[in-house]
């Protein structure tokens, strides 16, 4: 037993080292980063903040912050535009005294826009004293601009999931969820994201003795204008922890004087170390899955001592080993002007059974084999089921937390943890994925390849991080199945796309068992014409034209049913069950 357990753990680990070798692809090479570094991207504009108060008749003002390290290095200038449509509406000329430079600017009431029009915003090297002609414009940062009072603001926190790992500003799924929001209540949007990419949940002893407040007399490399949104969140770091980042997002709504309509957050995966923790076991504390996200997502078991402060390796687990869980935090966001609504966003399948070549690839190498082969299949199906594991389990701890934050509240049920319907199929690898499946083809690739090496501790693994997040059609997954989330819809009195359904399922089964599940309007099963596409909660989805089906659980729950019921007209609604299914 002594010996197998040792083979096994040795498997493991170096099972995880290549998975690692293989989804990171190590550093990229220098043909792969010319290729994806196009001549036009650079100068970058890294972020465009404008005028936080309500915009009625006055002025839109704002900044730009413009990236570029070789323009600062040789003490040249950038000229900057803004466009909606095809007018530009601002400009200017900017010397770039460091890496990033920031401009101010001023938009006439008469020139913004009376309906929503997309923003463009874009810089190129200026010409020379010397001779040198003007460059070409770099990439475009996109936003939208229009008239208005009071438009949904949506306040983002959270790890690299919610950052939107890989993505352009316009791309990410708060970002787009806001969007949404703003078109169907007619009152624009304007986004304020906190996160960073690696953050933990909670930090216990940073700042010491969880003082929060402590948080605002810190600054980030990550955030070179100091107003607490993290320009350079696409650097992995494990802090400010989403606490923190909360606490900024209150001061910086208290200063400009605006309440938050919206927050999304998540948080936790961090904590326990998404690859050597979760997928591998091996980070202490890491070992019983099931303990140790009830420690790191509930708050709730947590040993006097860290035992993974002194990990040889990129953990969040040595700064997020116990401390406060997701109810604290959802409490925590409703607490910021404007008592906003919270939605926590559940997490997706980043690596699941579904992912069969990352086996057949990797443990294919040549020399691998007998106990070695066997034992490297045997881990890699293991990451995967761990995977798998760990998102059945936070997505659970976040729906309990949410009912208890609503249970607890007393202006009324404010939390829902709502689910992108992402299933098995969508992970790395897979034949719908959903998910950024290299380390160079993302759109945010040519930032990390300068940025990293400047202000990561760790740039390899900060090159290669968008592997396994949502990609650009998983942003919008996540942002479309918010839009249907019945709590959601009621908080922002938008109008219902379909019938007043109500999903019938099992309390508990046995695993093996088969399960009937069926729709009901009123008590009665819905008119003809309905699609029914049903999501069992184990990652598995099933369409069809019939009000019930039937599903079989391999494996124990709990699990929730979920259903988005199409009409001819292409309205959707989504159900959810009132309780998980237990399988036993």
């Amino acid at each position: 037993m002594a010996r197998r357990s040792v083979t096994g753990r040795f498997a493991a680990v170096g099972a995880a080292a290549l998975l690692l070798g293989q989804l990171l692809g190590g550093a990229p090479a220098a043909a792969q980063t010319r290729a994806a570094l196009a001549g036009s991207a650079f100068p970058l504009v890294l972020d465009v903040d404008l005028t936080p108060n309500p915009v009625c008749s006055g002025a839109v003002r704002g900044r730009v912050q413009i990236y570029d390290p070789a323009a600062a290095k040789a003490g040249a200038a950038v000229e900057w535009r803004i466009r909606a449509g095809a007018e530009q509406l601002a400009g200017g000329r900017l010397d770039m005294t460091a890496s990033v430079g920031t401009a101010k600017f001023s938009i006439p009431f008469d020139r913004v826009p009376a309906a929503e029009t997309a923003l463009q915003v874009d810089a190129r090297l200026a010409a020379s004293a010397d001779g040198r002609p003007a460059g070409r414009y770099g990439k475009v940062w996109r936003d939208t601009i229009r008239r208005g009072c009071d438009p949904v603001r949506v306040a983002s926190v959270g790890d690299s999931v919610v950052w939107g790992q890989g993505l352009d500003h316009d791309q990410k799924f708060p970002y787009l969820t806001g969007q949404l929001l703003g078109r169907e209540t007619g009152r624009g949007h304007q986004h304020l994201d906190y996160s960073i990419s690696g953050a933990v949940l909670d930090a216990p002893d940073l700042p010491a003795g969880n003082n929060d407040a402590a948080c605002l007399h810190t600054t980030e490399r990550q955030d070179p204008d100091g107003d607490g949104e993290m320009e350079f969140g696409e650097v992995t770091q494990q802090t400010p922890d989403v606490f923190c980042q909360l606490e900024k997002a209150g001061a910086q709504a208290r200063k400009g004087g605006y309440g938050l309509d919206l927050v999304v957050i998540n948080g936790c995966i961090n904590d326990l170390d998404p690859f050597f923790g979760i997928g591998a076991g091996i980070t202490p504390g890491s070992e019983d899955l099931p303990k140790a996200v009830k420690r790191e997502c509930s708050g709730i078991g947590a040993a006097p001592e860290n035992p993974a402060k002194d990990v040889p390796y990129f953990s969040g687990a040595k700064v997020g080993y116990g401390g406060r869980g997701m109810r604290a935090a959802i409490e925590k966001a409703h607490s910021l002007p404007g008592r906003p609504k919270v939605i926590v966003a559940d997490f997706y399948y980043a690596l699941s059974r579904s992912s069969s070549p990352i086996p057949v690839k990797t443990c294919s190498t040549p020399g691998a084999t007998g106990w070695w082969l066997t034992s490297c299949k045997g881990a890699l199906g293991g990451v995967a089921k761990r995977y798998e594991q760990y998102t059945q389990l936070a997505n659970a701890a976040y729906h309990q937390a949410a009912a208890a934050a609503n249970k607890a509240s007393t202006d009324g049920p404010y939390a829902v943890a709502a689910d992108g319907l992402f299933t098995v199929d969508n992970a790395l690898l897979t034949r719908d994925s959903k998910v950024w499946n290299t380390p160079v083809t993302d759109p945010a690739f040519p930032l990390r390849t300068r940025a990293c090496p400047e202000l990561s501790s760790t740039p390899a693994q900060c090159l290669s991080a968008a592997v396994g997040h949502p990609d650009i059609e998983g942003a919008r997954q996540y942002a479309d199945a918010f839009l249907l989330n019945p709590s959601v819809r009621k908080w922002f009195h938008l109008p219902r796309q379909g019938p007043r359904a109500q999903l019938n399922v099992p309390t508990n089964t046995h695993v093996g068992d088969e399960v009937r599940m069926s729709v009901t309007v009123d008590g009665k099963p819905p008119a003809a014409g309905y699609r029914y596409h049903w999501y069992f909660g184990d990652g598995t989805q099933q369409e069809t034209g019939e009000a019930a089906v039937t599903h079989t659980y391999d494996r124990a729950g709990p699990w929730l049913a979920r259903l988005v019921i199409t009409g001819q007209d292409g309205g959707k609604v989504l159900v959810e069950a009132t309780r998980p299914i237990t399988a036993d």
